[in-house]
């Protein structure tokens, strides 16, 4: 800890795969003197990107389709070039042959499995990499599920060494500064994996809140930001997940935050409530004597965007800054 009692902490949320984001999440602690290092939920990736041969060309080449272009790769290097570019937007390329990308496109369940493969082998390699980079290390680094990571990484979080999964558990960060952490989120049109009703979100909300213990400061890590807040503002989608934009051209939003999240909110006051989910609500809030944040996300830029907290057991928040880099 530095500057007296004072606990310094990195929050992100929304990295979605990103290789490099997760790199700049590891080096933070050294960037900005953090103490503590916090990645609030999301953390694998949405897009599988399948690299298979070209059967009409000539000599062994491979085609993929990349953001919206139809790429030819003449080398096995371009190949591997590829795969790293869309790490570090959060996709995950796969080198397969045409009849197996039929048969995914044929499958959902196929293809999630093939999907979840790809984001389990990335997500042991970023724990390898922790255990590397945090070796030497005093900070702690602290992770847990969102709603769009599948159930199959909470067994490869709970075997980490450095990184500890703290999703819907009470950690202790420092003496009387506690945290408590929830993943999951309201529906949403995409049907991820982690959703519930707002009414069965907040009972879990309050399961793990119950478990705070009374005076200090309390921290509430939570991945559903809550509902009218300004954080929770997303863009209108139709029928077809398409974009709603007004007569401006800019794109109608509306809020989609958690009403059960804000009424436990305004009720128990916490000193802190840290929250993602929505990439655009990049802001702060203020509900009684609780401060809010949500740091936003710029995964696919490969940009890491950040809070920078000063906490104190006994004045509370002393500074809390945005960050992007």
């Amino acid at each position: 800890m530095t500057r007296g009692d004072d606990l310094t902490i990195f929050y992100v949320a929304d990295i979605h795969g990103s290789d490099i984001c997760f790199r700049k999440w590891l080096n933070a602690g050294r960037f900005y003197g953090a103490d503590v290092l916090i990645i609030g939920g999301d953390l694998t990736g949405k897009i599988l990107l399948p690299i298979y041969t070209d059967t009409d060309a000539p000599t062994t080449a491979w085609t993929a389709t990349w953001k919206g272009r139809q790429l030819r790769l003449e080398t096995r290097s371009e190949v591997d070039e590829l795969i790293r570019t869309a790490r570090n937007e959060g996709a995950y390329g796969y080198v397969t042959t045409p009849d197996e990308v039929t048969a995914i496109r044929a499958s959902r369940d196929l293809e999630r499995e093939v999907f979840t493969r790809l984001k389990l082998e990335a997500l042991e390699g970023w724990l390898r990499l922790a255990d590397e980079r945090l070796a030497d290390s005093g900070v702690r680094a602290l992770v847990m599920a969102g709603n769009d990571d599948p159930p199959e990484v909470d067994p490869v979080l709970a075997g980490a060494h450095r990184l500890e999964d703290v999703g819907g558990r009470v950690v202790e960060l420092a003496p009387d500064i506690w945290m408590a952490s929830r993943g999951e989120s309201t529906p949403t049109p995409w049907n991820t994996p982690r959703e519930l009703p707002d009414e069965d979100l907040g009972s879990k909300v309050r399961e793990v809140v119950d478990d705070l213990p009374a005076g200090g400061v309390s921290i509430w890590n939570l991945h559903m930001p809550p509902n009218r807040t300004g954080i929770d503002e997303a863009p209108e989608l139709d029928g077809d997940l398409r974009v709603l934009y007004d007569g401006s051209g800019e794109p109608r939003m509306r809020p989609v935050g958690s009403k059960a999240i804000k009424s436990l909110i305004a009720d128990r006051e916490p000193t802190l409530a840290l929250h993602g989910h929505i990439h655009e609500g990049r802001g702060r809030y203020r509900i009684g004597r609780t401060i809010g944040a949500n740091p936003g996300s710029q995964y696919q830029d490969g940009v890491l965007m950040g809070l920078l907290i000063r906490v104190s057991a006994r004045h509370g928040v002393r500074d809390l800054t945005f960050t992007a880099g």
